[in-house]
């Protein structure tokens, strides 16, 4: 969450000068990734041009028609994204593609100083966290027209997953693969422990489980990177919005949640369950993470991130994949469908029916989810799932049968988080941090967090 912060604080910056100033010159699209990724595709990238230039000169004669599309990942996605683009030319020899591609961080700053400019792709991916923000900054194409027309084909979509992508009625964004949270979970560590996970335990089970599992094998678990999700988590037991409608405040109505939370990390600290925050703290900067060393017994995680820590693993690890805790009292299921990314079309786009075909191939086409297989996350159409589960390896079709296990109980997700969603996020996992080294009392901890994110959000609603 903190690079949520950051960026968002750059988008913020950049967005206002540039209206106060009234400065709306393009600027050059182009980065060292995107360059490459142009030389690496044959057909999907053009090489013609100023990418404006070039997508407007184009479309104006009705034929040839040059579309940007920008997206952030690793080398993979870069490849096989790049190849669905190759065959949507091959099918449409009259649409060449420019990509753009980076690393998560520099792809905000990027998107944000384009946004600026008045130079964005046509076809952009986006977050969760963000599309709000750029919504409000009106650079999001609203899509409903084209899913009235057919030209996004929801008919096999779950309405859920649609309307995550949607503010106030209007869908913005279409997802590109469903991810739930979920815990990784060493099957031999339980075996040598004598015990079973459920396939979602209540937290006293968790930590009951987890006692014996330290006890008989010295191995701990941790939740790094997620205290803001794992907090999310508690106020979803309880029914509650984590941020009001408006996003002007909590939406919880006291500092309990938050209290329940920190005093959970403390406490699993105090038994010697939770692993040592600065073997935690290391383990960050490290490729290997703690579960694939052997060092801890579960990973709290994003499903679509179990293929890359499986591949880090033992060939003959044996796991199981299980959902977050709930509380013995909770009123509603806390676990949502999440999606992975979505791909929104931005409103200076030139070529906006045709970026709507391109969004609806990536959604529908079975042929392009036949070299995508689900890098992003499970296919969204269950015709397109149920078409290539046959070709997934066996932990991507470990993660489909989990995903269809969660879409089972799932709740609602919530409401897209404000632009100050990101510093509050920062400010919970530092005040973590300080429960987890000893600096603070979770009774602090909790007080400072309700003060502190209202104000926040309270400012953030100013601005």
């Amino acid at each position: 969450m903190k690079n949520y912060s950051s960026a968002k604080r750059i988008l913020s910056l950049i967005l206002s000068c540039a209206m106060a100033m009234g400065v709306m010159t393009a600027c050059s699209g182009g980065t060292e990734s995107s360059s490459s990724a142009a030389e690496g595709s044959s057909s999907a990238a053009s090489e013609s041009g100023s990418e404006a230039e070039g997508s407007e000169s184009q479309a104006a004669d009705g034929e040839e028609k040059v579309i940007r599309v920008c997206w952030w990942g690793n080398q993979t996605r870069n490849d096989v994204t790049t190849a669905a683009l190759d065959l949507y030319t091959e099918q449409n020899p009259n649409v060449t593609f420019e990509v753009e591609f980076s690393d998560w961080s520099g792809y905000w700053d990027k998107l944000a100083t384009q946004a600026a400019g008045g130079n964005m792709a046509d076809i952009i991916q986006m977050d969760y966290a963000y599309l709000k923000q750029y919504q409000e900054q009106n650079l999001l194409e609203g899509l409903n027209k084209y899913i009235d027309d057919g030209t996004i084909d929801t008919t096999n979509i779950v309405d859920s997953i649609i309307q995550s992508g949607a503010i106030d009625g209007e869908v913005y964004a279409i997802s590109l693969g469903t991810n739930a949270k979920a815990i990784l979970v060493n099957n031999a560590a339980l075996e040598a422990a004598g015990v079973e996970m459920p396939e979602q335990p209540t937290y006293n089970e968790f930590f009951e489980i987890a006692k014996k599992v330290t006890d008989a094998t010295g191995m701990k678990f941790g939740i790094p990177s997620n205290d803001e999700q794992s907090m999310l988590f508690i106020a979803r037991d309880r029914g509650l919005d984590f941020f009001n409608e408006d996003g002007t405040a909590l939406g919880m109505p006291d500092d309990s949640v938050a209290l329940t939370y920190f005093t959970m990390l403390k406490d699993t600290l105090d038994q010697g369950i939770h692993t040592e925050p600065e073997i935690l703290a290391e383990s960050s900067t490290n490729q290997l993470s703690l579960f694939a060393s052997g060092d801890s017994w579960c990973e709290w995680t994003n499903s679509n991130m179990i293929v890359n820590t499986i591949s880090q693993c033992p060939d003959d690890i044996d796991y199981s994949i299980v959902m977050y805790p709930t509380e013995e009292d909770a009123v509603q299921q806390p676990i949502f469908m999440k999606p992975s990314q979505f791909f929104s079309i931005t409103t200076t786009s030139e070529n906006k029916d045709e970026a709507a075909k391109v969004v609806d191939f990536f959604t529908n086409s079975i042929e392009a989810n036949e070299i995508l297989l689900g890098e992003r996350g499970v296919p969204i159409s269950t015709e397109v799932s149920n078409a290539i589960k046959d070709k997934l390896d066996p932990v991507s079709a470990a993660i489909t049968e989990y995903i269809e296990k969660v879409s089972e109980v799932a709740s609602e997700n919530d409401p897209p988080f404000p632009a100050a969603a990101g510093e509050v996020g920062s400010l919970i996992s530092d005040l973590a941090d300080m429960v987890r080294y000893g600096e603070i009392t979770p009774e602090q901890a909790a007080s400072d967090f309700y003060e502190q994110a209202n104000e926040i959000l309270a400012r953030g609603a100013e601005a």
